[in-house]
């Protein structure tokens, strides 16, 4: 028991991101709940900026901070490093899942129970998406760096089609089914509220499988690695 908690212990200590994003998150859900209160049927667009701002809480980076000393007395300790991986991924999508449960809250107070918007399978799908690929790629990268990415990728994507069309709707054929599960994984918004009928889980699980084979990868990669420090270099 104690040595599953003490990795908890060290990450609230050591946080994997700083303060301001806690911050963020707290205007930012203050703000949807306003929005939401005013009218319960704008929860999806609440949501955006909540998504927007996981991908950079994700983003939070391991091997930096442990090169540079930052997480010594946890690696020498003798814990489980799955866990310890695990416990800091937890920890970094903290602030957004929570965020993202303050606002089911005030959606379902806002409406009486009739809308369900933010517990709707493609929302699952995007809060999972967004919390999990951007920890993994930023593993080894600097902090907010999947984050910086992906919207980049979402730049390039929006620069080639049109706003209009940047929405995942029904496949018609395989080409419109592989774009459309690309707008998905660069722009996870699009799911949100939807209802994942055959066409729209068939559009999503390239990227959620991409997402779950990421964090096996990461983990694996943290179980396995050698962090020297920077000075000893």
């Amino acid at each position: 028991m104690v040595a599953a908690v003490y990795p908890l212990r060290f990450f609230r200590v050591v946080a994997p991101l700083p303060p301001l994003i806690g911050w963020t998150f707290l205007v930012v859900v203050a703000t949807g709940t306003l929005v939401i209160a005013r009218d319960p049927t704008r929860a999806a667009g609440a949501m955006v900026p909540i998504l927007l701002l996981q991908l950079f809480a994700a983003s939070s980076g391991f091997e930096v901070p442990a090169r540079r000393g930052h997480y010594d007395l946890l690696l020498t300790s003798g814990y489980g490093r799955v866990w310890m991986a695990l416990v800091h991924w937890g920890t970094s999508i903290s602030h957004g899942i929570a965020a993202w449960l303050v606002l089911v809250l005030a959606e379902r107070i806002a409406s009486g129970g009739a809308w369900t918007t933010l517990l709707a399978p493609g929302t699952w799908a995007a809060v999972g998406l967004v919390s999990t690929l951007p920890w993994a790629i930023t593993l080894r990268l600097p902090r907010f760096s999947g984050g910086i990415g992906w919207l980049l990728a979402l730049a390039i994507s929006t620069s080639v089609w049109p706003p209009s069309q940047f929405s995942v709707g029904s496949a018609a054929d395989a080409e419109t089914l592989v774009w459309s599960a690309w707008r998905f994984l660069v722009y996870p918004p699009a799911l949100v509220g939807h209802e994942l009928h055959l066409q729209e889980a068939i559009i999503a699980g390239p990227a959620l499988a991409l997402a779950c084979g990421s964090m096996v990868a990461a983990c694996r990669w943290v179980s396995r690695a050698s962090v020297p420090l920077e000075a000893a270099q």
